[in-house]
């Protein structure tokens, strides 16, 4: 789903910046866009966004560079022009369309206003010194890259069909008409799914976390629950497989409130999973409780001269990359010269 949020896909179309993930490409028809690739000069100058960027180091990981490189352009380029605004003398507007996880938004600023941090020492003595990182010329060029700019031969990709119910038990699924997609390879579904369970949790010690996920499984219990796997030659071939599923279902009761979900008789999700010893924690709902004390809690209620108690709802808190999750897998020889990858057997095609 594309929603405009972050801001890293930022272009010009005619010198204004626009996120290219909600532009419709038949706009573009006839205009200028210009993309991170095409601010330095032809010679390979760098534009004085990019050096400034360069020199503050106003990036980490980069994702997010592209979009802010070419929305401080577009705002620089209207300065003394009819068009300005101010936008650049209040940064929390003119970033507003763009967003950065990681780097903490100083160094950005830095960037914007001409700080700079690197250093440039000569030969042996860098230690100790702000010495620029290796890849920062490759970041604010856009050529830097990332899992999905990584180009394998015979690449297969991999696309999700998701459950479009917050319960309910699959009655069949059949897959002949997205077997029949020209560049399709594999439908997987629950029945070519092991019956390993695993717990997605993963906390510190492994007992915490009841193992109740299936990788594919007969039941799901989200909206959103991956229901079936297309493997093709390509993403277009995968969602259209994936479109061609016929899935029928058989809607169970849900409850979408976590209170409602531990009262007696609430619809159990996990009923019966995982080790006998840990069977009963899924049974009300509860994956897992945490209790801690610190001194003596009853004297301390006994003293006190009031005692307020309530129930503090906060808003759920993650520190979420903006950067799309993926990786490259491929197979190579073992050194024994045997294996998947080996000269008797032609090595499986690589998949994302």
């Amino acid at each position: 789903m594309r929603r405009g949020d972050c801001g890293a896909c930022t272009v010009h179309v005619d010198g204004q910046p626009v996120h290219s993930c909600l532009y419709p490409a038949v706009r573009a028809e006839g205009r200028a866009v210009t993309t991170v690739e095409g601010l330095a000069s032809p010679d390979g100058e760098l534009h004085p966004v990019q050096q400034r960027f360069l020199d503050a180091q106003g990036y980490q990981c980069g994702f997010c560079t592209a979009g802010f490189l070419m929305t401080t352009a577009a705002l620089e380029a209207e300065r003394g022009t009819p068009h300005d605004d101010g936008k650049l003398d209040d940064l929390p507007r003119a970033f507003k369309g763009n967003i950065c996880r990681c780097t903490g938004y100083r160094a950005i600023e830095d960037a914007v206003r001409g700080v700079k941090h690197t250093e440039r020492p000569c030969a042996g003595k860098a230690v100790g010194r702000n010495v620029g990182a290796p890849a920062g010329p490759q970041v604010v060029t856009g050529t830097a890259r990332y899992t999905f700019d990584v180009e394998v031969p015979g690449l297969l990709h991999m696309k999700l069909l998701r459950s479009p119910h917050p319960h309910a038990r699959i009655v069949a699924v059949d897959t002949s008409a997205a077997l029949r997609v020209p560049g399709v390879h594999a439908v997987l579904t629950h029945e070519d799914a092991p019956a390993t369970l695993y717990s997605s949790a993963r906390h510190e010690h492994p007992t915490e976390d009841p193992d109740d996920t299936r990788v594919l499984d007969d039941v799901v219990r989200y909206v959103g629950q991956r229901v079936a796997a297309v493997v093709a030659d390509s993403e277009r071939a995968a969602e259209e497989g994936c479109r061609r599923i016929e899935v029928t279902y058989e809607r169970l009761p849900h409850v979408i409130d976590p209170e409602e979900a531990m009262r007696p008789g609430a619809p159990v999700l996990h009923a019966g999973k995982g080790p006998a010893e840990r069977i009963a924690r899924v049974e009300n709902n509860v994956a897992g409780e945490v209790h801690g004390e610190i001194g003596d809690v009853e004297r301390g209620f006994a003293e006190a001269d009031v005692v307020y108690e309530e129930t503090f709802r906060t808003q759920r808190v993650q520190h979420a990359s903006l950067e799309t999750h993926g990786c490259v897998a491929y197979f190579e020889p073992r050194e024994d010269g045997t294996g998947s990858g080996s000269p008797s057997a032609p090595p499986p095609r690589p998949r994302s």
